[in-house]
């Protein structure tokens, strides 16, 4: 994490698979901190209760997984019993000043329950954050424009976040590998659970360079320059919309995409730091040496199928 630091990423996101199964969580999260990070967490909430303690004031985003106003429709979406957890764990994570934002991933099977769900992160004074599910093959998507609609509309409500670029990519198809829009490679440093940089992104890694000791020197290999040559032009890349990646590549975007993205975190900014007054996460004073990329550390886990689920 020093060295990811010093090659100038600001931001540091545990995910997952789940990333309370990892037992020194709480120690990566410390040691991100002290390196100046703003530090992420994603959660299905199974294990959070019982471990909030040893995550306060550690995680400056973090998000719980939520799919349904109801025990029934989010069970059955999770397969398992888990509703429950992530009530218990908002209440948890208040009692620690940790402040979990509702990650909502919408499909056409649980978009008529965003308004359940908003009426509890408003009870909390929470953000609810919407996210179109996700095909990590590409192509066409896989919600319909009507349930994008009505994500939009609902996105338009206090305390409810929705990247809007999100949607005009879905809306042009897609990355397109003749004039690609994707910067994964350029964006992002994604390191897998063994120590190796997964090239060009997690979810179609193709290369696996190990890091041993020395990530400064694997950002300079021939395997990242030739994954930046090829970046959003692989085959896979066709068609593609996969939310963690496309949501840093809007910065480099510019035109629409990047005032959309802007637009809606800004607004995300002012209700959860200045209308809720949540604490606003600081970012390190170290001098970074190139653009401020998020660093992905996986724990414990394969990467989900289809949308940003823990």
């Amino acid at each position: 994490m020093r060295q990811a630091r010093e090659a100038g990423c600001k931001f540091a996101d545990f995910t997952g698979g789940e990333p309370l199964l990892h037992p020194k969580l709480p120690e990566f999260l410390a040691a991100a901190k002290k390196l100046g990070f703003v530090t992420s967490v994603t959660t299905n909430c199974l294990l959070f209760s019982e471990r909030a303690g040893e995550l306060a004031g550690l995680v400056d985003l973090l998000h719980f997984s939520i799919d349904a106003d109801s025990a029934e429709l989010h069970d059955k979406i999770r397969g398992g019993e888990s509703y429950n957890r992530v009530i218990n764990s908002i209440d948890a994570a208040l009692a620690n000043k940790l402040y979990p934002d509702l990650m909502f991933t919408y499909t056409e099977e649980n978009i008529n329950a965003i308004e359940g769900v908003w009426k509890l992160a408003r009870e909390k004074r929470l953000i609810l954050i919407l996210d179109p599910v996700f095909a990590t093959s590409g192509g066409e998507d896989k919600v319909s424009r009507n349930a994008h609609r009505q994500a939009l509309d609902f996105s338009k409500k206090k305390g409810v976040y929705l990247n809007r670029a999100h949607l005009l990519l879905r809306d042009m198809g897609g990355n397109r590998v003749r004039d690609p829009l994707c910067r994964a490679v350029s964006s992002t440093v994604v390191i897998t659970p063994d120590n190796r940089l997964a090239l060009p992104c997690y979810h179609h890694r193709c290369v696996n360079v190990g890091i041993n000791g020395d990530l400064a020197g694997v950002l300079r290999s021939r395997e990242r320059e030739e994954a930046l040559s090829k970046e959003g032009r692989y085959s896979f890349c066709e068609g593609c919309h996969i939310n963690c990646y496309f949501d840093p590549t809007y910065q480099f975007a510019g035109g629409r995409f990047w005032r959309e993205s802007v637009r809606s975190k800004l607004r995300y900014a002012v209700t959860k730091y200045l209308l809720y007054r949540r604490p606003w996460p600081i970012w390190g004073f170290k001098k970074p040496t190139s653009l401020g990329m998020p660093i992905t550390i996986d724990e414990y886990g394969s990467t989900p199928t289809a949308g940003k689920r823990s």
